[in-house]
């Protein structure tokens, strides 16, 4: 049991890290919804399904205005694409 709860971790941290880089939209109760990039998992959470443990992690996200907010996962309105680094 506790190889599959290592390999589960495994799997969601892989998949959590696979989603830097990403535009998405948050909604923030203050803004509405705005568009920005997902910088950096501040507190990453292991949950029962991938769903559950995107909504219940803390991303950086840096909006279009430049500002920086920490955000749960649960906050992403839509995940729209990935960026290509220059």
């Amino acid at each position: 049991m506790a190889q599959f709860q290592i390999n589960k971790q495994a799997t969601v941290m892989t998949r959590l890290t696979e989603l830097l880089r990403i535009k998405v939209i948050v909604k923030l109760q203050e803004l509405g919804e705005v568009r920005g990039v997902i910088e950096q998992i501040v507190a990453p959470a292991i949950a029962d399904d991938l769903q559950q443990s995107i909504n219940m992690t803390q991303f950086k996200v840096k909006l279009e205005s430049g500002e920086t907010v920490t955000v749960p996962g649960s906050a992403f309105s839509k995940i729209e694409y990935a960026i290509t680094q220059n």
